[in-house]
């Protein structure tokens, strides 16, 4: 063949691969582009719930409001309703997963004579179905306490113990205002997302000072107040200089602190917790104690600082009430603890790391004490408490600050008597600390209930160095 058919046909070769190659070039990156712009088109749009969890089931309209059980495994919700309801037509408050929905709807009657389905769908269109049975009780049925896993639980035993702790610097807890406050690092107070724990923020605390800790103890008045105390102690060592125990208020979240009381202590140790009853703007009771004094002169104490708010202007002066009819040592011992119900109650419940709830009237005189001598109910070793009532019960929510070796929430029915709780009456949480991972020198902690209606109260515990938990405290009726 001619020399000139091989250069030709060179020359055609070369051209072809730089034809194909161009075109390997473009339809590549027309995949990449096609590609991308697929991800991007996928990225771009909304995220598709495939969540269909019932959450809660409710009967808010009764007069006891009824927290019904959500078996998921199962998916069965079960209650148990007082002998004389109509469950013909009942109206359920329903929360679903978020983009969820469920049919029957959230508030609207139903009958619930005989078993009936809910079926919640997922955003994505999948269902879950739940069977629901409501039964009734025999008309003499008792109700009992019943006390949640934790709803969360920032301890060794839950997520982990939060990042904000710091040693030995949270010690008091309050509920108000659609929030929780923590005092934190005896100098500071924390504001906390009830839903989840989380901070959302912190006081202004900038013109706090003196004691220590400068913050000791959080509450919340009724009309929404947040006042907090610091904690005191005299000591003859150096000349005997007084120590000014102090209240402090702020107004709302924004608000700079304000001294709202002060009382100027030369002899006891004050302010290692404190209770606010009632609403200061108008009539309230302030209330702090004086168990034991570590410093010179180490000493113990009795007694109850009462301060009575009228009108919203506090006393200048406390009362001081002489508490009577305690253990051997007849004294409080360490961390004490003073309640009233209410502002016009006619005796006090006090308590202390060294002994059991006790009551006594208003001038100190003993009434009676939880029979409890032996730990037979439950180690003895509490002291910070809240007592409230709902669906007709008195309850007592106490720490259960136990060192290193042991914490936990403390839920005692007090409904028929202080002296007549019995081991049935008595509910004890889960161990925050499984194991001795933290100490808790001062055996300090605290507890806080927000009563949400008359069958279901928020509680939230707080465990010095080890944990901030939340449960749901409802009733149910017996069988």
């Amino acid at each position: 063949m001619p020399a000139s058919f091989f250069h030709q046909s060179s020359t055609d070769m070369g051209k072809f691969s730089k034809s194909f190659l161009s075109f390997l070039i473009v339809f590549t990156a027309m995949a990449i582009c096609f590609t991308a712009c697929e991800e991007t088109i996928f990225n771009e749009g909304p995220f598709i719930s495939k969540r269909k969890q019932l959450l809660t089931f409710r009967f808010d309209q009764l007069e006891t409001p009824a927290i019904a059980n959500i078996n998921e495994t199962e998916k069965t919700i079960t209650a148990r309703l007082p002998f004389d309801t109509d469950l013909s037509s009942l109206v359920p408050t329903i929360t679903v997963s978020e983009k969820a929905t469920v049919t029957p709807v959230s508030g609207v009657a139903n009958d619930f004579t005989d078993s009936t389905t809910y079926v919640v769908t997922a955003e994505n269109g999948t269902t879950s179905a739940y069977k629901v049975l409501i039964t009734l009780s025999e008309p003499d049925a008792e109700s009992f306490l019943v006390l949640s896993d934790p709803i969360w639980n920032l301890s060794q035993s839950g997520s982990g113990i939060p990042a904000f702790f710091t040693a030995d610097g949270e010690r008091g807890i309050a509920y108000g205002n659609g929030h929780v406050y923590l005092t934190n690092n005896n100098d500071n107070i924390l504001i906390l997302d009830p839903d989840n724990g989380a901070q959302l923020g912190s006081l202004n605390t900038d013109d706090v000072e003196e004691g220590a800790p400068k913050i000791a103890d959080v509450a919340v008045s009724e009309d929404g107040t947040i006042l907090a105390c610091n904690s005191v102690e005299y000591t003859s060592d150096g000349g005997g200089e007084p120590t000014t125990f102090k209240v402090y208020k702020w107004d709302d979240e924004a608000a700079e602190p304000e001294v709202f009381l002060t009382y100027t202590n030369t002899e006891y140790r004050m302010g290692d917790s404190f209770s606010v009853i009632g609403d200061i703007s108008t009539n309230a009771v302030i209330l702090t104690t004086f168990g034991r004094k570590f410093l010179n002169p180490t000493t113990r104490g009795n007694l109850v600082f009462r301060w009575d708010v009228i009108d919203g202007i506090p006393d200048n002066e406390p009362q001081i009430i002489e508490v009577e009819g305690l253990p051997s040592l007849a004294k409080f011992g360490s961390r004490p603890h003073a309640q009233l119900l209410d502002v016009n109650d006619t005796v006090y419940y006090v308590n202390a790391n060294d002994i059991n709830f006790t009551r006594v009237a208003l001038d100190g005189t003993f009434q009676v004490r939880i029979p409890n001598n032996g730990r037979d109910l439950y180690d003895g070793f509490n002291s910070y408490f809240e007592i409230f009532q709902f669906a007709s019960k008195t309850v007592i929510a106490t720490a259960f600050p136990r060192s290193a070796s042991e914490s936990r929430l403390l839920v005692i029915d007090i409904t028929e008597g202080l002296d007549s709780v019995t081991v049935d009456d008595v509910i004890l949480s889960q161990d925050f600390v499984t194991g001795n991972e933290v100490a808790n020198v001062n055996a300090s902690g605290a507890v806080t209930a927000n009563v949400v209606n008359q069958n279901l109260v928020e509680i939230y515990c707080l465990i010095t160095n080890q944990a901030v938990v939340r449960f749901d405290l409802t009733t149910e009726l017996e069988e």
